[in-house]
């Protein structure tokens, strides 16, 4: 490439940093309240932000942050395969090898981290995809549709290397459809943490987070802080502080009755839709939420530690569903506090809140409506548990 090319692609790219680094932020505080800001820093005191037109930054306490978020062209596709965590979680890149009870990944963004195996459910190629249930063991999906299965021993090197009935096995990586784990007892966390969500779809949670400049600090553990570029960064939301997503904590109670042939357990999915996809109301696009089909029920066992409970639903978007009809009911101890009948596709619910804090057990049902099952497919959408009742709900488009 000849000089008079090159000045001009170096200030092209570098003038598409610096417009990825200055998009627009939208802050969202725990009370749902939404306003656009300029994000100026994170450190132990909360979220450093300016308003349009506001003289200096503020600082935003964590016990009052939901997340902050912005729209980002998608960045380049972050390796051959995908790890999928416990709560939909999802991070691009290669698998390094097994570490005693961590599997080490390699992300081009954040570099090499070391995740829990309890917090994983498994890995998909570039066309794979996953299964709804967790398994008793570990299971690798080939291509042409074959399985093996038993315990990994090791990931890495090109291959998966499996520990069978018949013997160890090497599978090689570029062969794999998926590869599911087999679940394990206290995978998701309620720890308190940070979501980082990257422009090429990834995203990762760690205890702690700063931000100094363009440079986000990311500290899985105080031995492996990763410094992220900005310019990458889409989103930063708080987990289990002041607002509890339903879809990150592990249902008591996750039963599907279809209407015609027997129960079904684990038919709910989690931050998808009923087919897995985004879920979305027109233009909308909801990072929270779960997909159900009629008739479902859901239960989460409740302690006392947050004070009410947040919704909207809607019957989902993905295609026409005309003859979508359900009941939609809330229940606290078994006793129903909310219920709409004759729900139907083309509008989104007002804000649903309910006082949760002397309940023992929250339940989330939908059930059959006047077409028996048909095209009976809801979205709960940004279902949460709140430690602070809100003053009023705000006002939400339709």
């Amino acid at each position: 490439m000849t000089r008079r090319y090159i000045l001009p692609l170096i200030v092209t790219l570098a003038l598409a940093c610096s417009a990825r680094a200055q998009a627009p932020w939208t802050l969202t505080t725990a009370d749902f309240n939404t306003q656009p800001t300029t994000l100026k820093s994170i450190d132990a005191a909360g979220i450093h932000v300016q308003a349009a037109g506001a003289d200096a930054p503020v600082v935003v306490p964590f016990a009052q942050f939901l997340d902050v978020r912005r729209t980002l062209p998608p960045g380049q596709t972050a390796g051959k395969f995908t790890l999928h965590m416990v709560g939909g979680d999802r991070i691009g890149g290669e698998p390094v090898g097994l570490k005693g009870n961590n599997l080490v990944w390699n992300n081009p963004t954040v570099g090499e981290i070391s995740l829990p195996m309890k917090q994983l459910v498994g890995i998909t190629g570039a066309k794979g995809k996953l299964g709804d249930a967790r398994r008793r063991e570990d299971v690798v999906t080939l291509s042409n549709g074959d399985t093996v299965r038993g315990i990994i021993n090791d990931i890495a090197d090109g291959k998966v290397s499996v520990k069978t009935d018949a013997g160890d096995s090497d599978v090689p990586l570029a062969s794999v459809d998926n590869v599911g784990f087999a679940a394990t007892a206290g995978g998701a966390s309620s720890a308190p943490g940070f979501r980082v969500r990257f422009d090429d779809g990834s995203s990762v949670v760690a205890p702690t987070l700063t931000l100094a400049g363009d440079k986000l600090e990311i500290a899985f553990t105080k031995d492996a802080v990763r410094s992220v570029g900005l310019a990458h960064v889409a989103a930063v939301e708080q987990v289990n502080g002041p607002v509890s997503w339903l879809a990150a904590r592990p249902p008591a109670e996750n039963v599907y009755i279809p209407f015609i042939g027997s129960p079904q357990s684990g038919s709910a999915k989690m931050n998808v839709n009923w087919t897995g996809d985004e879920i979305r109301f027109g233009t909308q696009e909801f990072s929270h939420g779960i997909g159900v089909h009629s008739y479902s029920r859901l239960s989460w066992a409740l302690d006392g530690t947050y004070e009410a409970f947040r919704t909207r639903y809607a019957i989902d978007t993905k295609e026409p569903f005309p003859k979508a009809d359900v009941t939609v009911r809330i229940l606290l101890d078994g006793k129903s506090v909310y219920e709409q009948q004759h729900v139907r596709a083309g509008s989104i619910s007002p804000v649903v809140l309910e006082e949760i804090k002397s309940a023992k057990k929250l339940t989330l049902e939908v059930d059959y409506g006047d077409n028996m099952d048909t095209q009976d497919r809801l979205n709960w959408i940004e279902p949460a548990l709140l430690k602070q009742k809100p003053a009023a709900t705000q006002p939400t488009p339709g």
